[in-house]
């Protein structure tokens, strides 16, 4: 298993930044496609909470995640196996949580990814590694510069 965390600082309301990370219909309003990431679409009915399901589409490989924890405002995580395309490469297994602090005047949020390779995927577990970094910096950049630039009551 590898273990990768993310964290940065957000000057932004609590519950405005967790609406953000929780809000999967509303990712594209936020968080621009990438190599990586084509959106994510499929999601089922009603509000979020845990047991809402999902797909993430790309290129190389399909999520479909799953909301397993969600204590507003603080707590989400999500169980999304990553499936290679084609199948037979095999499956990343991800557990991702994300958990935000109320400091003074800003919101500290904190990613953390727990990978887990299966079948040949292994073989290219370093580079996989290097994509999640870039793709999770990336993320969190997105929505601080969102949630920012858009502050609830400004």
């Amino acid at each position: 298993m590898t273990e990768l965390h993310f964290e940065i600082d957000v000057r932004a309301p609590l519950e405005q930044v967790f609406a953000l990370v929780t809000n999967l219909r509303a990712y594209d309003t936020w968080l621009p496609g990438s190599t990586a990431f084509h959106g994510t679409t499929t999601i089922s009915n009603g509000p979020i909470r845990v047991g809402t399901t999902y797909v993430e589409p790309g290129p190389f490989a399909v999520r479909h995640g799953r909301v397993i924890e969600l204590l507003p405002p603080t707590h989400v995580a999500f169980e999304q196996p990553m499936t290679l395309r084609p199948g037979f490469f095999g499956v990343v297994g991800i557990h991702l949580a994300c958990d935000l602090t109320q400091a003074v005047d800003f919101v500290r949020v904190r990613r953390s990814l727990d990978l887990s390779f299966h079948g040949p995927v292994k073989l290219a577990r370093a580079v996989i590694i290097r994509l999640f970094k870039d793709e999770n910096e990336r993320t969190l950049e997105a929505l601080k510069t969102f949630a920012e630039r858009h502050v609830q009551g400004s």
